[in-house]
């Protein structure tokens, strides 16, 4: 399993413990209230979607990753965008897996 499959399949376990939140809305009325520990935004989310984000401002870590659909897949959702974890713990994994796969990325 490549460290792309270990993420999505991290991201699934989040979701079945409750610790993300997923699509704008939602996502963004939890930031609001400070529950977001770390987004994550696919590679193809649209600028308009994007600039409404950007335009919240005081936005937690992000990290831009794989496309709608398989962050969809991995959420057991229709396709999604936007990903918010609420849960250090779970943040503080993903960010590590994240940094190891730009590492492997940049090789």
């Amino acid at each position: 399993m490549n460290e792309k499959e270990k993420i999505l399949k991290f991201i699934g376990l989040a979701v079945r413990a409750g610790k993300i939140v997923s699509g704008f809305d939602q996502t963004v009325s939890e930031i609001r209230k400070g529950r977001v520990e770390l987004l994550i935004l696919s590679k193809d989310i649209s600028r308009n979607t994007l600039g409404k984000l950007l335009d919240i401002g005081d936005l937690p870590d992000a990290y831009s990753f794989s496309t709608a659909e398989e962050l969809g897949r991995a959420t057991g959702k229709r396709d999604r965008a936007i990903i918010g974890i609420t849960d250090s713990g779970f943040a503080g994994k993903l960010r590590s897996m994240f940094d190891q796969y730009e590492e492997e990325d940049n090789k």
